[in-house]
């Protein structure tokens, strides 16, 4: 009986270990996304100002744009220098 009491208290232990694991993960996920969301936003809206000032299309500036900036999202993630 004891010991069926000690592996429920370590179970309780363990369950509570990863909840609270679990929920400081996500807020840290959520910082980590915001700050590249940011810099997506402020990379998309200056692509797209400097595009459509050449005289490209609406539709052309934005797929342009949201390929560069992914792009650079993607290796500043991964912290790869682009050429």
């Amino acid at each position: 009986m004891a010991n069926k009491m000690i592996a429920l208290f370590l179970m309780c232990i363990v369950v509570v270990a990863a909840l609270q694991f679990a929920n400081a993960n996500k807020e840290d996920v959520a910082k980590y996304e915001a700050k590249f969301d940011a810099k997506y936003k402020s990379c998309f809206e200056t692509c797209e100002k400097e595009c459509l000032r050449y005289g490209s299309g609406q539709s052309y500036c934005e797929v342009k744009c949201d390929e560069d900036c992914d792009e650079k999202e993607a290796a500043d993630k991964l912290h790869i220098e682009l050429h």
